[in-house]
């Protein structure tokens, strides 16, 4: 504050001053505000494009693809074509080509990585990554029907795996339920939350073969879908299952025609078998011991897509539509792998015992039977059908376990009965 003796000439000027600094803070602080819209910097200016890093994976080491792309280079290539020959083609002008716009889908898929990360690896804006991310989605769903598709049951039938001993053939195929996390809007939460308390996700049905590839794929369920009422919508949108076949499945989807559950109120878990190390009493215990044996075996496919794309265990930033369609197009790429490298699931597979976050997973953990759900309608006369069924089947198993030891309590026998007479001569 100025002196109160101070000339009123002088008064003036100083308030001018101090008005005059305030207009220039106001105008800085205006011109800090929007000079970003305007005046532009640029962010991607690596020498190391996506276009050349791309470069750089197909024609350098074999692995360094296969890391960055969850994929072997002819495959990769393979793929590019097939898409190519479905008639998806880049403009001439275009910036990002369509083998770069795979690879940056690809690559997000695998390594899990936000756009932000995505976008200084490839070098694009946030917005380009985004939209060729959803295009190859995209894609890469229009070829699910072609590599994700049932087959007809004669094909199948040459897939078949004998369950233990006595030969049995138990299934052909089964049909799982698969969790997904996913990030949503706060006020679609509660919609969609997962019934049990495992957060935000989406449920998705899959028909598995023994040999570790998908059948059929629905997905896109609220996390709190109930198995019995996606396998009901699965059979309306095209799940067909053909007369006098039937898939394995989990009790949550309920007993049926088409679908062998285990019993209940009976030993199950694998686990528990060799925690006692005893033998099955009964033909419904040997039912689910062989019902868990098979599970064991097509349930590691979940582990591998798992563990070969990242995003499928972290939640996406896409809306949910997007989110939706990311699964069933890695089911599709799934399948386009195993049919053109035989030798991909050698990596994956074999590593059971491994912890939760490396490849190849499989924890032995309680399984879930699901919640039973009214929308699957089944007759009184088709359940007793189907549990008779199912009785005829176990009881068949049975009835060959026992032929089967007592094979073998008549050879040991005969092996030690003839060591007897050997000694005493």
């Amino acid at each position: 504050m100025p002196p109160h003796d101070t000339d009123p000439q002088e008064r003036m000027r100083w308030v001018a001053s101090i008005i005059a600094v305030l207009l220039q803070y106001i105008v800085l602080g205006v011109m800090m505000h929007i000079a970003p819209q305007y005046i532009k910097e640029d962010l991607h200016t690596s020498a190391l494009s996506g276009r050349a890093w791309l470069n750089e994976l197909l024609v350098g080491h074999p692995d360094r693809i296969y890391i960055a792309l969850g994929m072997r280079q002819h495959v990769f290539l393979a793929l590019v074509f097939q898409i190519h020959a479905l008639g998806y083609m880049e403009a001439q002008t275009a910036q990002i080509g369509l083998d770069e716009s795979l690879a940056i889908f690809l690559y997000t898929c695998v390594t899990g990585l936000a756009i932000d990360h995505v976008a200084e690896r490839f070098q694009h804006s946030h917005t380009k990554i985004s939209q060729k991310s959803l295009t190859s989605c995209h894609h890469l769903n229009s070829i699910q029907n072609m590599f994700a598709s049932q087959q007809p049951m004669t094909l199948l039938l040459r897939r078949y795996v004998r369950i233990q001993s006595g030969g049995h053939t138990f299934g052909m195929c089964w049909v799982l339920s698969m969790e997904l996390i996913l990030i949503v809007p706060h006020r679609q939460k509660s919609f969609i939350r997962h019934a049990i308390g495992k957060g935000v996700t989406q449920n998705c049905l899959a028909a598995v073969s023994f040999d570790m590839r998908f059948l059929f794929f629905f997905s896109g369920w609220d996390g709190c879908a109930s198995d019995a009422s996606m396998y009901n919508n699965a059979r309306l949108a095209g799940f067909a299952i053909p007369p006098g076949k039937c898939y394995l499945a989990d009790a949550g989807f309920g007993i049926c025609d088409a679908l062998l559950i285990p019993y209940r109120s009976t030993w199950y878990h694998l686990a528990e078998w060799a925690r006692w190390a005893q033998h099955s009493q009964n033909f419904k215990e040997l039912y689910n011991l062989r019902h868990a044996s098979a599970r064991n075996v097509v349930e590691r496919i979940f582990g591998v897509v798992k563990h070969r794309w990242t995003i499928l265990t972290r939640a996406p930033h896409y809306n949910m539509a997007a989110q939706s369609k990311i699964p069933s197009a890695l089911i599709a790429l799934h399948n386009f792998i195993l049919e053109h490298d035989e030798t991909d699931l050698n990596r994956w597979i074999g590593k059971e015992k491994a912890l939760d976050n490396l490849m190849g997973v499989y924890c032995d953990d309680e399984i879930d039977f699901g919640r039973l759900a009214t929308s699957l309608n089944v007759t009184p006369v088709e359940k007793r059908c189907a549990e008779g069924a199912q009785d005829q089947i176990a009881q068949a198993m049975w009835d060959d376990y026992q032929q089967y030891l007592a094979d073998q309590m008549q050879v040991d026998h005969d092996y030690y009965g003839d060591m007897q007479v050997e000694a005493v001569d």
